[in-house]
């Protein structure tokens, strides 16, 4: 019987030997919490309690654990405001100095994932890399002697630096990565051999493209190649880890961490497991730090992985929710959904530094994998996709999949041929695909041919590549692409509407249609719809591009700055309310008035970024099942606001100075510590808006940037939330029928068209209570109360909404003297205390019983209580 009323306890002072059950030790030392996660495995199966609480600290795992079957139904968790990590490192210490800035440590061989206090650190390479240049660093290399090889490239015949490079010879342990001109995909593996003579590097294994002259390369790992501070290497002769250290004082006070382990949790055929509030760290760039493997029914929620490989990685496994975890620095992707992995759901996820070893990785990629929900994930900064959907061959067929409402900027950085969204469909199948309410901005785009670097070269903001089929592309924004804002490559029966995109190069265009030669007659385009976007264009080229288009319906489209096609589209200007300020929303006037005709809508830019939490919040210790408000439900305060990450950093001075405005860390917190701290949204975003007239025309309705705003600058400001939503409901009788008690619908009315109707807030929520003493004695100074009682009963009684706090003042000299003659402190004081006092509410009424009492004689005073 499962006993939900307690739980075991891990720290890094406990003891594996102890019961597990204190949360830490006793006074005596004779009991407390385990010291390892294996532990509290065993212990929660030979029981019936299932919940582990993790106290804070590292966790230095030599071995993964893994959770099967006989787990199911677990709980392991973060101590409610505690941060543990688990950490698949080795720490080396005892490092002395050799030198040039220069210092070395005894340890084994080490690979190309290195920390030094929690900072991913670089491993030393041939070439003149420069941090922010992807394309410093890179030699260019020549195809060997047979021609484009998949196991061997030579240098350049001119290439002296290399040269001088395999003349002195290159130390056992040296990798290579490799790229093909494209730069489709890298490859690292060992250095087998070199022959300075004939420019040759030969590999330990064959590389994924054949490489032909014009390609890219670099060797890693070598103590020669150590020029900037945070770099490091392996020093094969003398068995010694060199490090050129940017604080050389962190180093020597706590060492460098070299990752050893690929996988520190694994999920083999469990079912029901939460793992919530985690730091999964230090993992080698080839490995996954959390995998599930035909486990299914799982809650991945609110942790935080960085410094690691891969995030985390699914096969066989299904209907789990993977929600507001943090992903930093990883050498290779975020999350991976593969090969019979059905129903997942990956939501308001948060991803940055992605590919920072390897590079053809992706935030999220899915292959042979049905019915995933992807969204209102932030991604951002990735080497090459943010979200990629692969069908190479018939196990790996993806189907209705939804990618909704996801923030993706700065994608492929280094390499090219791809998209910040990109779906491959070579089974030509019928995907019931979709893609919509994005913010994709800042898709790159670099290869290389015989002729030197290519800038923004074949990068697309959705790419439909090889046949995929059956995809709907809508409500989506789309920024600064390379190529195009929406390639589809060879496909048929896709729609693409409703997309706002800006185009800024020449060689941009918003739609590429083009067919694919190489896949016979399947790869010929058909019955493709592209109608209702709103384009703004700079440069003036055509918004399409044809190559064998096939049929298709380009047409409807609203444009700024460019001609239409074949007279089917709609010209305007002004398409959108203020570019300039990074406000894309529709423009008004004439420019809406077409949209409309055309059907074209406002996109829901609150949603981009964010998602509504589920899985539960972090109980507290002995409070049992986790029952209550999800991650994401309503705040529990009385303000009756809903969850936003971003509202709720805002409404803490401490998570705005920690989190900035990175909304997934937020939820992150909230899950993982922040709801059982009691912690709730109190900032309402929309409210702040109404708040200034100089916000609505910046950011209109969207709250999400309103809060990043008060985040970054508006609490540095001194600016405040002022406008009261209900009272501006309650001050007009038009407003309370139509919105009830609906503050964000009002707060949305007032910043859309109550503002220019002259609207005012004149309902005030204290004098109203100051002016019904019932209502003061059961709300006290609530003005949220005050104002749904009002708008649910009040007006339609007939109660007074008026308090004349002046003539309460100019009746109570000592009470204004208090106040320095603040109306609104006046109103607070009559409320809690001058009603009770039973002061008097103007000069007049003061002065009442002094007159009275001259009329009575003196023993009819004293009975009255007056003198």
């Amino acid at each position: 019987m499962t006993d939900t009323q307690q739980a075991f306890y891990v720290a890094t002072n406990g003891n594996d030997s102890w019961s597990g059950r204190l949360a830490a030790p006793n006074a005596d030392g004779t009991d407390g919490p385990f010291a390892t996660l294996e532990r509290a495995q065993s212990a929660m199966r030979a029981t019936g309690i299932r919940d582990t609480y993790v106290r804070g600290g590292t966790y230095a795992m030599a071995r993964t654990v893994t959770l099967t079957a006989a787990d199911s139904g677990v709980r392991i968790m973060a101590f409610p405001g505690e941060t543990p990590v688990f950490s698949g490192g080795e720490r080396v210490g005892g490092f002395t100095a050799i030198g040039g800035g220069l210092y070395a440590a005894a340890t084994s061989a080490t690979g190309l994932d290195l920390s030094i206090g929690g900072v991913r650190q670089k491993v030393a390479q041939t070439g003149d890399w420069n941090a922010g240049d992807a394309k410093s660093g890179w030699s260019v290399l020549e195809a060997a002697a047979g021609g484009a090889s998949r196991t061997s490239l030579r240098i350049g015949a001119g290439d002296g630096a290399m040269a001088a490079v395999l003349a002195a010879g290159v130390q056992p342990g040296t990798m290579v990565q490799t790229f093909d001109t494209e730069r489709l995909s890298d490859t690292i593996v060992g250095v087998a051999s070199t022959d300075a003579g004939s420019r040759t590097i030969n590999f330990t294994q064959p590389v994924k493209y054949a490489l032909r002259s014009g390609g890219t390369y670099r060797l890693l790992n070598d103590d020669a190649f150590i020029r900037d501070a945070g770099e490091f290497a392996w020093q094969a002769e003398t068995g010694r880890l060199v490090v050129k250290p940017q604080d050389p004082g962190t180093l020597l006070s706590q060492g460098a961490v070299v990752a050893r382990l690929g996988t520190l949790v694994a999920l083999n055929g469990a079912s029901g497991i939460t793992l919530q509030g985690l730091t999964f760290a230090d993992t080698t760039w080839d490995g996954s730090a959390l995998t599930l493997t035909n486990a299914s029914g799982n809650s991945i929620a609110g942790n935080r992985f960085v410094n690691a490989g891969t995030a985390m990685t699914l096969t066989g496994s299904s209907a789990n929710a993977i929600e507001a975890n943090r992903m930093e620095h990883l050498g290779a992707g975020g999350i991976k959904v593969t090969y019979g992995s059905n129903a997942n759901r990956i939501s308001a996820n948060s991803m940055d530094g992605i590919g920072e070893v390897l590079k053809d990785v992706a935030g999220i990629q899915l292959y042979g994998a049905g019915g995933t929900l992807i969204s209102g994930n932030d991604i951002r900064n990735s080497a090459r996709y943010g979200i990629s959907i692969k069908n190479w061959d018939g196990a790996t067929v993806n189907t209705d999949t939804v990618v909704e409402y996801n923030r993706l900027y700065n994608t492929m950085t280094e390499t090219a041929d791809g998209g910040a969204i990109e779906m491959l469909g070579r089974s030509n199948l019928d995907t019931r695909t979709v893609i919509r309410g994005n913010d994709i901005r800042n898709v790159g785009g670099l290869a290389t041919d015989g002729s030197g670097w290519l800038d923004r070269q074949k990068s697309f903001g959705i790419y439909l590549d090889d046949m995929a089929n059956g995809v709907t592309v809508q409500d989506n924004f789309i920024q600064n692409t390379g190529w195009a804002s929406v390639f589809i490559h060879g496909g048929d029966s896709n729609t693409v509407t409703n997309n706002f995109a800006t185009l800024s190069n020449p060689r941009e265009r918003f739609i590429r249609l083009e067919w694919v030669p190489s896949a016979g007659s399947i790869g010929l385009l058909s019955n493709n719809r592209v109608t209702g976007n709103v384009i703004s264009s700079s440069t003036g080229a055509d918004y399409w591009e044809f190559w064998t288009p096939g049929s298709y319906t380009v047409a409807g489209n609203l444009l700024q700055g460019i001609r239409g096609l074949n007279g089917g589209d709609t010209l305007s200007s002004g398409l959108f309310a203020n570019p300039a300020a990074g406000d894309f929303r529709l423009g008004g006037g004439a420019a809406a008035a077409l949209g409309l005709s055309l059907g074209i809508h406002e996109l829901d830019w609150a949603r981009m970024g964010t998602a509504p939490l589920t899985v539960p919040g972090i109980p507290n210790p002995g409070t049992g099942g986790g029952s209550g408000t999800g991650t994401g439900g309503t705040s529990a305060a009385s303000s009756g606001l809903a969850f936003s990450p971003l509202a709720y950093i805002a409404s803490y001075a401490d998570l705005s100075a920690a989190f900035g405005a990175n909304a997934a860390a937020g939820a992150a917190h909230y899950a993982a510590s922040g709801r059982a701290e009691g912690r709730a949204v109190s900032f309402d975003p929309l409210a702040y808006i109404a708040s200034y007239g100089d916000l609505p025309a910046v950011f209109g309705t969207n709250g999400d940037a309103a809060a990043a705003h008060y985040i970054t600058s508006g609490r540095a400001e001194g600016r405040t939330v002022s406008f009261d939503p209900l009272a501006y409901i309650a001050s007009y009788g038009d407003l309370t029928a139509a919105f009830g008690t609906d503050r964000m619908a009002a707060a949305m009315h007032y910043i859309g068209s109550g503002r220019a109707e002259g609207r005012t807030v004149s309902f005030d929520p204290l004098s109203y209570l100051a002016a019904n003493p019932d209502l003061a004695a059961a709300f006290g100074t609530d003005t949220i109360r005050a104002d749904l009682h009002y708008l649910g009963s009040g007006r339609t009684e007939g109660r007074s909404t008026g308090f004349n706090a002046s003539a309460y003042l100019a009746a109570n000299a000592d009470v204004a003297a208090a106040t320095g003659g603040d109306l609104t402190a006046a109103m607070r004081h009559y409320i809690l205390n001058g009603r009770l006092e039973g002061r008097a509410l103007s000069p007049i009424a003061a002065l009442a019983p002094a007159r009275a009492a001259a009329l009575l004689p003196d023993g009819a005073m004293l009975a009255a209580g007056i003198g």
